[in-house]
Formats: structure tokens, C-alpha cells, sequence
């Protein structure tokens, strides 16, 4: 048999640009998530490698061969995944094997592997599983520690240019670990620079109100690229930076400060995390900071703010509980809204919405109570109160007081734009903003 290349000469090889092709019929269809191609893109960024071009392929001989060969003549390497299974539409190692000019071959070391997966878990290898240990004699075999599909990373010679072709499993967790474990490592030596970035993230100003602010800023940067994305809610600034791998942690945060701080001149009040720390999160390290507790009532909301801050670990140091008070009899019952309240200023109101935060201060014994009672939709509104009217109320040592908003769009945003705005109102509050 003949053996398999051990490693690939890469002295004097800089790769400075990758593509990216997923392959399988299932995504285009629409029936799996390609989230592949987002992990491998963030992976890339971090080495200082620049991907300009993404593909999706079906499981199609011709039309996988053509989107390779045209992935190499643009980018220095081309990263597959998917199409490495053991059935008959798993072509990817076929077809990349022809492109390099080489044969596939039984591997007995290959055979091993999915002989001890299996064993592992007190299962036999089917018949078809055998066609995943057919790998390219002139490659570079790449283990698989979570799945039964080794990978392969050839080099290939392009009118005197050398590029490279890596082929990685299609199942998440399998592409993920082998990426890191076998491919990341070896891409390491063959770049001298990283990506570097800082993510301010924002609340309070949508990405056109934010970027007037900062135009000048943004398009006058020669080091420093500054790319802001919108997401429900808030809006993130990316700050990004190549620079030499060796630079130490000191050194990137000297070279980021001057624009930071330029940005934080202009818009620092929205800002809420400079390390790309989620808003529940942050509340939460400042309760813990404080060795504060906290409670809400929810109304419109029905538990999301709650379901918010507990997706942080350690969520318990801090978080004591929640009353979802949907009805009015609930309010009035265990919140100590009174009738009267209900009746003159109708329970989405600023009296309501302070009743309901000194309540649940109250009955829930904690240090901040923050309250949520508002009209999502589609009914329930009137003229005085439209559709996205929402009170935010909180209670602590100090007193209580509530703020009003009006938000836009349907039942699903307003909600969640509650959620995100409650959140806001108790970090304001712990800050002493407000």
C-alpha cells in the first residue's frame, strides 16, 4: 500500500486568502443551517486570512468539480465541508482527489479509527462505512476525534503557484474539532498576521441614528476599520485591526484606545459592553457586584426577561424570581395594584407599572424589582394607548419610579424590544444613569 504524506512543505507560503464551499443538496434546500461557513469565516478572520468568496454546492459531480477549480484559481486556499459520509451522494473526497492529480487507496490506519468508533459505542460499522477509509495518497489525512470521516488537505501546484485544498467533514461538531485540532495549527505558521477586533455593543440608538454620529470617524480611518451591524435592538460596532501575531495584549489595546475613546466621546452613553459581553450578562455582573438581588413582574412580557438574564451562568447569585401577572386580578392580588389604579389608569400605565415594581420588591424580598406591563397586539389598543405602548417600572431602596416607550412593529418585536429595554432601564439604574 502506499503510504500517505505525513505533512505538507509550507516554507515560504503565506496564505493571505481562503474560500469557502459547503457542500450538500440539504442546503440548498433549506432543510439544514449552514453554520459551517460562519464558524470557519470567524476562524479565518482571527488568523489574518481574508475570505471574499462563499459557495454552496449540491451533491452534483460536475457542478462540485467546477466551483472547486474555480475556488483555486482565485484564493490561495479553498476550504470544503460536507460530502465525506459513508453513502453515494458523498462525493467531496472523489472529486477533490481528481482535481489534485492523485488516487484514493484503502487505509488501514483509516480503518482503525472507525473500527475503535464503533467499538467505542458497541456498534459495528455498516458495509458503506468502509468507503470512508478510500483517502488521497498525496494528501494529508486529517483525523476525525468526533465522527468516522477523516479529512484530507492537499497542495496543489497552479502554474507554478502552490495552493492548498482542505476537506473537512460536514457535521458541525466534526468540522469544528478538526479544524482546530488539525487545521488551525498548521495555518498558524503559514500566516504572520491576525485580525484583531473589538466589539463595542450599543442599546438605545438605531444603526442609521448611531452611524450619523460616527461617520466622520469611520471613514477616516486608515488602521482601524470599523464596520457597525444591527441586530433587534441594539446595533454592535466592530473595530478591526491586522496586525503582527506576535503583538502583545497591551500593545492591541494601545493601538484600539485612540478610536475608542473618539467613539465613546460621541455615543458612550448607549454603549453597554466594550467586550462583546451581552446586555442580560453585564446586569447580571453588576448585581453580582453589588451582592444585589432581583426580581421583575412581568406583564406583556410573560417571563422573556426573565428567560433573559437566566441564559447567563451564575444567573442564581442574583436572580430570585419572577411573578408573570398577565391578568389584572393577578396584579391587583399579588402585586397590590389597586382597583382603583386599574380602573382610572388601566393596567398599562405609569401608576400600574410603579405599583407592580414596589410589589414585587416586596413579595419577592430582593433589592430591584423591575416591572413590565405594556400592549403588544395585534388588539387591546386605543387611541391614548396604541399598539407598542409599554410602561417600565422599578422599585429599590431609593424609591420607585417608571418610564414610558412607544415601539414599533409587531407582537414578536415589541416584546422583545420590552425585554431588551427592561434589561437597559435596571442597568441605568445600577449605574445611577438614572
Amino acid at each position: 500500500m502506499k503510504e500517505f504524506t505525513a505533512e505538507l512543505p509550507v516554507t515560504g507560503r503565506k496564505i493571505n486568502s481562503a474560500e469557502i464551499i459547503s457542500v450538500g443538496t440539504e442546503l440548498l434546500l433549506g432543510q439544514t443551517l449552514n453554520t459551517n461557513a460562519r464558524d470557519l469565516s470567524l476562524e479565518l478572520s482571527d488568523l489574518g486570512i481574508s475570505c471574499f468568496y462563499q459557495a454552496v454546492v449540491g451533491d452534483n459531480h460536475e457542478r462540485l468539480e467546477e466551483v472547486l477549480r474555480q475556488s483555486l484559481d482565485r484564493a490561495d486556499l479553498v476550504i470544503t465541508t460536507g460530502g465525506l459520509g459513508p453513502t453515494e451522494d458523498d462525493i467531496t473526497m472523489e472529486i477533490s482527489a481528481r482535481i489534485a492529480g492523485t488516487e484514493l487507496t484503502h487505509s488501514k490506519e483509516a480503518e482503525g479509527w472507525i473500527r475503535d468508533f464503533f467499538a467505542l459505542r458497541g456498534r459495528e460499522p455498516a458495509d458503506n462505512n468502509w468507503k470512508q477509509a478510500h483517502l488521497p495518497v498525496m494528501a494529508k489525512i486529517l483525523y476525525n476525534s468526533v465522527g468516522t470521516a477523516p479529512g484530507a488537505l492537499y497542495q496543489l501546484n497552479q502554474e507554478g503557484t502552490k495552493k492548498y485544498l482542505a476537506v473537512l467533514p460536514g457535521p458541525p461538531a466534526e468540522m469544528n474539532q478538526m479544524f482546530k485540532q488539525q487545521l488551525k495549527p498548521w495555518l498558524k505558521i503559514c500566516t504572520d498576521e491576525s485580525l484583531y477586533h473589538v466589539y463595542l455593543r450599543t442599546i438605545g440608538l438605531g444603526e442609521s441614528g448611531l452611524t450619523a454620529k460616527l461617520t466622520d470617524i469611520i471613514h477616516t480611518q486608515s488602521e482601524i476599520s470599523i464596520a457597525p451591524y444591527a441586530s433587534v435592538g441594539e446595533v454592535m460596532l466592530r473595530l478591526s485591526l491586522m496586525a503582527p501575531q506576535q503583538l502583545s495584549p497591551k500593545e492591541v489595546e494601545q493601538r484600539f484606545r485612540p478610536v475608542i475613546e473618539q467613539i465613546e466621546s460621541r455615543v458612550g452613553e448607549y454603549i453597554y459592553s466594550r467586550d462583546n459581553r451581552t446586555l442580560s450578562g453585564v446586569v447580571l455582573d453588576l448585581l453580582v457586584e453589588k451582592q444585589a438581588t432581583v426580581g421583575f413582574a412581568e406583564s406583556c412580557t410573560a417571563g422573556l426577561v426573565s428567560a433573559e438574564i437566566t441564559k447567563s451562568p451564575g444567573a442564581s447569585q442574583a436572580f430570585a424570581g419572577s411573578i408573570v401577572s398577565y391578568s389584572n386580578e393577578l396584579k391587583e392580588s399579588l402585586l397590590g395594584v389597586s382597583s382603583e389604579i386599574i380602573k382610572s389608569e388601566g393596567a398599562v400605565s405609569e401608576a400600574s407599572a410603579l405599583a407592580m415594581a414596589a410589589g414585587a420588591r416586596s413579595l419577592l424580598g430582593v433589592d430591584y424589582a423591575v416591572s413590565i406591563t405594556g400592549i403588544a397586539g395585534p388588539d387591546g389598543s386605543s387611541k391614548e394607548k396604541p399598539v407598542g405602548t409599554v410602561w417600565i417600572g422599578l422599585a429599590d431602596a431609593a424609591g420607585t419610579l417608571a418610564e414610558h416607550f412607544l415601539i414599533g412593529g409587531d407582537r414578536s418585536h415589541i416584546r422583545k424590544i420590552a425585554t431588551l429595554t427592561a434589561l437597559d432601564f435596571l442597568r441605568k439604574r445600577l449605574l445611577k444613569i438614572i
